[in-house]
């Protein structure tokens, strides 16, 4: 996938539990596009990011189109309110809350400070179940209190209302989602605070780092831009490890138990609609179809296939292939797009039929006499796993929902079976510890375990 639900140039990845780049095939494609525009200097007859923006955001190629079946997807998505300007109209607030999370987010922390916290947050949640080491820990103390004012800062504008994050989805390629990156940084400073919270035994304060790094995870799960939902998959994930670590200490107490089931309850309530970020998804594919209308084809590809098309002489008759068939290629995405969003309000394991027919569908499409190259090329690969890590969140969060349940005997919710497998949950109790089974390895790959209190 290299524009749809690869639009995250913002979002500085070290590796693929970071932003779920190896997931989704990310590249920095939109950052290649912008050699397309001139941004200093430009004469008056050059294209300006914001002219190839506000030109592809209006679709006017593709509404030439003489296509039917094109043309009759577009009012029904114009009658969805799901176009790329129609989007901005039912979320952009006109007067937002200044003192909110969205407002200061962007500012809290500069670039520097943001890429030092991510490459530490590694270091405390480290992949492959390696431990995290003594000098890691000891370290801690000292790396929180040094951003203090920062974290003290983000829980302030995270205490009063708050608003959505102010980004265009007519922007397409070039909206502004850096506040993922910003806000993934001020959650793993509280994951940070909260493990060495741990470590110390001052759970209180720990559990104070849950609430608010539960805040953030709310705030970025509720954004419609899929760059924000996927980015709280894994940082969930990192979430309930902390969570996982906090209810095995030694002295923890039930009423410690209450405040973290009542914090995960939390993060369950109005579970975002999945369906959202997909409808912005495919206005940004929209958009990346009326660029490939303009001529802009090549701009949108990485520098290795660039690279090898120049090398094999073929950059003219590639940009030339692709506008052959570039209205079934547009209408093979957009019917494909509409069969995704269709099913994605019923659990993953229950969309096997719908996923099966667009993957037979996608593999066949190579051998189509109207090969829809933008759509498998550009737009369409990765998307069975990105839905599959959505749902891995919302397992991992029931599983640990109902262990801390049945820790401290409350009424826990009817969460039967794992949304991704299908596979029921198992409660295994005895008179010291309740366990959960039903997760697979690859979702969490710890015990789901809390103590009977």
């Amino acid at each position: 996938m290299k524009t749809a639900i690869n639009t995250m140039p913002n979002l500085t990845a070290k590796d693929a539990d970071r932003t779920l780049c190896n997931v989704i095939g990310f590249t920095c494609s939109c950052c290649i596009f912008l050699g397309l525009v001139c941004l200093n200097g430009c004469s008056d007859s050059e294209p300006t990011v914001a002219s190839v923006t506000k030109t592809s955001a209006v679709l006017e190629k593709t509404k030439q189109s003489h296509f039917q079946p094109l043309q009759d997807e577009l009012r029904q998505l114009s009658a969805d309110h799901a176009l790329p300007e129609q989007i901005d109209g039912s979320r952009i607030i006109t007067s937002p809350n200044a003192e909110s999370f969205a407002a200061n987010v962007g500012t809290i922390l500069d670039e520097k400070q943001t890429q030092r916290i991510l490459t530490r947050l590694d270091d405390f949640f480290p992949d492959g179940r390696r431990p995290v080491t003594a000098l890691t820990l000891e370290q801690a103390a000292g790396f929180v209190k040094f951003y203090q004012s920062q974290q003290m800062a983000a829980r302030k504008s995270l205490d009063g209302p708050q608003d959505q994050f102010q980004w265009l989805a007519a922007d397409g390629w070039f909206a502004d989602t850096s506040f993922t990156e910003k806000a993934h940084a001020l959650c793993g400073l509280e994951l940070i605070s909260g493990i060495d919270a741990i470590t110390s035994g001052n759970l209180p304060a720990a559990i104070e780092a849950i609430s608010y790094s539960g805040r953030i995870l709310r705030r970025l799960g509720e954004d419609q831009h899929l760059t924000s939902r996927l980015t709280v998959v894994n940082l969930r994930r990192q979430w309930l490890e902390m969570i996982a670590v906090a209810v095995a200490h030694p002295d923890i107490q039930r009423e410690h138990l209450q405040q973290i089931y009542d914090l995960l309850l939390r993060q369950m309530a109005n579970w975002p609609d999945e369906s959202k970020p997909w409808i912005v998804d495919r206005a940004i594919g929209l958009q990346t179809f009326e660029l490939v209308r303009q001529g802009n084809y090549l701009s949108l590809l990485d520098k290795e296939e660039t690279d090898k098309l120049e090398e094999e002489g073929m950059q003219v008759i590639k940009s030339r292939s692709v506008l052959r068939y570039i209205d079934q290629d547009e209408m093979f995405y957009l019917a494909i797009m509409r069969r995704l969003i269709g099913v994605v309000k019923v659990p993953y394991n229950e969309r096997t039929s719908v996923r099966d027919e667009i993957k037979a569908k996608i593999k066949a499409a190579p051998e189509s006499e109207q090969y829809p190259q933008v759509s498998v090329e550009l737009l369409l690969d990765g998307i069975d796993n990105a839905q599959r890590r959505i749902s891995d969140d919302r397992a991992r969060c029931e599983a640990w929902v109902l262990a801390v349940a049945h820790s401290i005997t409350a009424q826990a919710p009817d969460y039967a079976k794992n949304p991704t497998t299908g596979e029921a949950f198992e409660i295994l109790s005895d008179e010291n510890v309740v366990e959960v089974k039903g997760l697979t390895p690859a979702q969490f790959d710890r015990p789901v375990i809390a103590p009977k209190r």
